[in-house]
This record gives structure tokens, sequence and C-alpha cells, in this order.
């Protein structure tokens, strides 16, 4: 694996990393409750309730946290197709280095909260909504895809970053698979435009085989009708953001069970259910499908000759550490760093170890400059 290093003293190979289990169901039946907020999660009302009672009685080191309260310069974007959408600079005088971040899936630039804090003035930082997410308008429903999301990552960049600054990217899951799609579509700009690279809890691929930690059998079951499923709920998605936000409570807890570690902030739990609930339901449904059903997003190699840090964590149910592993494995110069004792949300359960590393990479993508 080349230089890849590590975090943690979680053992990679042979066992496990420790995940806690997920409801009992079906895949499909776990992410209709999700996107409807369905009350209880078949658990019932009084068991919710009383989950619900431990989640806020957690200890919090993020209590009061003023999420979503960090603003920088806003810059009017159009993606190649007219779309809206909506990017910021911090540190927009800065033309030495730019790093432009982003966001997972269901959620907004604000999921960086604690690293924009941490690294402010190491840079020309670069903020974005994915479309369909945020402050960004949504297009067309044929625009919810990955392929799509790296020509709107083109246009951030030329939107945001002067012609001859070169450039970190950093991505957190469906962010970290738009810049791998955002370098096959440019290949040869690893290395020059491209000078380092951070994925964050994503994938190259293989994502319509997850099990969410629930009995293989019942996920392989499962897995057959998720896309049908995801086409249905997707076409009555005007009628469903009628709705959705009925059962906050139960989607704070599914939310808490499949994107957090065992002792999550309550506060960056309900932030995250808060983005996620803003996301446009066609947004939410279509890009999952296109995640699950692209089974080679990338392989990778177009990222050579860039510094690519990539970092896993110990407990993500959602993109599991063994798809940073491969990452690493593909590019052999990367630097591999697993998290513990954090879920799919690493950045926000773990944020120091994050913005550190992210800290690191940035600093020695600046030296790889001057050299």
């Amino acid at each position: 694996m080349g230089r890849a290093t590590r975090t943690s003293h979680v053992a990679l190979e042979g066992t496990p990393p420790r995940r806690r289990a997920a409801p009992r169901g079906s895949i499909r039946g776990l992410l209709a409750v999700t996107a409807l907020g369905a009350a209880g999660a078949g658990a019932g009302l009084a068991a919710q309730r009383r989950a619900m009672r431990r989640l806020q009685l957690r200890p919090d080191p993020h209590a009061g946290e003023p999420f979503g309260s960090l603003r920088g310069r806003p810059v009017p974007v159009r993606a190649d197709d007219g779309t809206r959408l909506y990017a910021e600079i911090d540190g927009d005088d800065r033309t030495d280095l730019a790093v432009v971040f982003c966001h997972g899936w269901t959620l907004t630039q604000d999921s960086w909260h604690f690293q924009r804090k941490a690294l402010r003035g190491l840079g020309r930082l670069v903020f974005w909504d994915h479309r369909g997410h945020g402050r960004s308008d949504g297009g067309a429903r044929d625009g919810y895809t990955l392929g799509r999301l790296a020509g709107d990552l083109a246009a951030v960049i030329d939107a945001t970053v002067p012609q001859e600054t070169p450039v970190v990217l950093v991505g957190h899951s469906m962010g970290g698979m738009t810049i791998l799609r955002y370098a096959d579509e440019n290949p040869g700009l690893a290395g020059r435009k491209i000078v380092a690279t951070g994925l964050i809890c994503t994938s190259s691929g293989g994502l319509g085989e997850l099990t969410l930690g629930m009995p293989a059998l019942l996920a392989r079951a499962g897995r057959p009708l998720l896309p049908r499923a995801l086409g249905a709920l997707g076409a009555g998605s005007g009628a469903v953001e009628k709705v959705r936000h009925l059962g906050r409570e139960a989607a704070t807890l599914i939310e808490d069970l499949i994107a957090f570690g065992p002792d999550a902030s309550p506060a960056a739990v309900a932030f995250a259910e808060q983005m996620m609930t803003e996301t446009r339901m066609d947004a939410f449904v279509d890009y999952l499908r296109s995640m699950i059903t692209t089974e080679v997003i990338s392989d990778c190699t177009s990222l050579t000759g860039a510094r690519n840090l990539i970092i896993g964590a110990e407990n993500d149910m959602l993109t599991p550490v063994e798809h940073s592993l491969k990452i690493a494995n593909c590019l052999p110069e990367s630097r591999l760093e697993v998290v513990p004792s954090a879920g799919h949300m690493a950045m926000m359960e773990r944020p120091s170890i994050v913005a550190d590393h992210l800290g690191d990479l940035i600093e020695r993508a600046r030296k790889s400059i001057a050299a």
C-alpha cells in the first residue's frame, strides 16, 4: 500500500470494525422510513421516545455549537445546463492555493463547520452546495447523477478559483465520488492544477452491495427491489415533500443509528438531520439511485500524480472502511488514515482529527508547489 498510514489501532485485516446493528427490515423499508420520517420505525412510539431521551441525555461536547453560522463571500455559479449553484469563498484575497470542499449526500457546505473554523487562513477556501442541496437550485430530474456533479464541480472551480491557482480538492462521501469522477473526466489535471485530494468516507463503487449492518441474506433479498422502490418514491416526490417534516424524531434516530458512531454529539446528529430534511426529495432519491446502481464509480488512477489522503472511519456503515482501503490500494502513494470510534460523519464526530489531517495535507501540497 505504499506509504499508507493509519490513525487507529483498528484491526483492518481479519476482524471487521465494530458496528451497531441496523433496524430490522429490508434496505427498501429502511430508506422509505428515513425519507418519509415514519414515526416509530417499527419500534413503537413509546420505544421511539425512550430512544430519543437516551440520545438527548448523551454527553454532548458540541452542545450550543452554532452550526451553519459560518459564512463567506457568496459567488454565483452557473452549471453547464444553466442550473444555479451556490458557493462561498473564505479568504478570497488568497491566490497561492485554493481548497475546494465537496459535501456528502443529503448534506450542505455547512457540514464542514468545524474544518471551516480550523483551516481558515491556510488558503482560499471554497464551499458549495450540490444541486438539489442547501442553497443551490435543483435543475432537471435527470441531472441528479455523479457525472453531472463532476461537471458542476468544474463550473465551481472555474467561477471561484483564479486560473493559475493550484487546487486541493476535499470531498466527503458523495463529494469524494464527485472528485473521482471529475478527475476521470479531466485527465492530466492531477499533479498539475489539482495538487492534492482528501477523500473522506467515500467509495469508488460497489455501494449496491451494502448491508447497513443487516444479515447478509436479508440484505440480498431486498437489494433487487431497491432501484424500483426508489423510482416509485421519486415519482411521488412532490407529495412526499408535503409530509416529510412529520416524524422528525424518528428521522433523527435513524440518522444517529446509520450515519454516526456510537457516542456522537446529539447536537451534531440534530444538525445532520436538519440538513437531510431540507434536501429536495428528488435529489435525495435520484442521487442514491445513481450511487448504488453505478458498479464502478472510478478506478481512481486519474488521481495519480496528486498527493492523495484517504480517510476512513471505524464504524462507517454507509461507506465502510473497506471502501477506503480499496481506494488506497489503487493509489499506492496515497496516505490512509482510519478515524477510531467514528461513523460516516467523521468530520462532525471527530472534527479535530479530520481537520489536523486536512491541515497536514494542505501544508504538504503547499511544499510540493514550492519545490
